[in-house]
């Protein structure tokens, strides 16, 4: 084997050795670049789902909130597959805005931080996109939708549909000491067609899912009604 080809193998294996973990590495430890990734614990073992959380007696002063702007990840284990940065920053925007938006209904938005204000923040990891068209035709058949309808009441993702990997974390609005943080990756519904229709509907979808989540969560953890 020449010298050149020699090189060529060693390069391409060396390539795979990085590249492989990137796709993994939720799986086996929180985001690398992630400020509160050393305080999360990962809830099982080979999933994408880790945790930290003060106790809830912590949050019970808090009754205002504040939603910073999104954030699009760059640590060296994002997992953005070939979406582009230009999407990268508008599918940010979309969680921003159902954010903000959900959150108003019960947290009212100070002019500045306050003694009982939490400050959220969103990093947005990685995504995964749609295969539009397919996805939405395996839901639009009697079979299809069969499927989609069990695995809806399964908890699972639907088939060819996108998902977003993404890390939120909470800090009190004075000291910026770390109350709570989380990665999940999430999927709409199966039975979500409009989500099926694009990457971009995947992730509004995925948004506004969250969104409401994170508002019945948060009004749990600090007992504050919602509507």
């Amino acid at each position: 084997m020449s010298v050149s080809l020699l090189r060529a193998f060693a390069l391409s294996a060396v390539a795979m050795t990085i590249a492989v973990p990137a796709q993994a590495q939720t799986k086996e430890q929180a985001p690398v670049s992630l400020s509160s990734a050393r305080k999360m614990m990962q809830d099982k073992p080979g999933t994408e789902s880790w945790t930290y959380a003060q106790p809830q007696a912590a949050f019970l002063k808090y009754r205002t909130v504040i939603v910073d702007p999104t954030v699009v990840y760059s640590g060296p284990d994002a997992q953005f597959d070939d979406i582009d940065a230009a999407d990268r920053s508008k599918y940010a925007a979309m969680i921003t805005d159902e954010l903000r938006s959900e959150l108003a209904k019960t947290f009212p938005v100070p002019a500045k931080p306050q003694a009982d204000t939490l400050r959220i923040k969103v990093t947005i990891l990685g995504a995964k996109k749609t295969k539009g068209g397919v996805a939405t035709a395996t839901r639009v058949t009697p079979v299809g939708f069969a499927t989609s309808a069990l695995k809806s009441a399964l908890g699972k993702k639907g088939t060819f549909t996108g998902s977003v990997l993404y890390a939120v974390e909470a800090f009190d609005g004075q000291t910026n000491e770390l109350m709570l943080a989380a990665v999940r990756r999430r999927t709409p519904d199966p039975l979500d067609v409009p989500a099926t229709l694009s990457t971009g509907d995947t992730v509004k979808s995925v948004a506004r899912d969250f969104a409401s989540s994170a508002r019945k969560r948060l009004e749990e953890l600090t007992q504050v009604g919602g509507n």
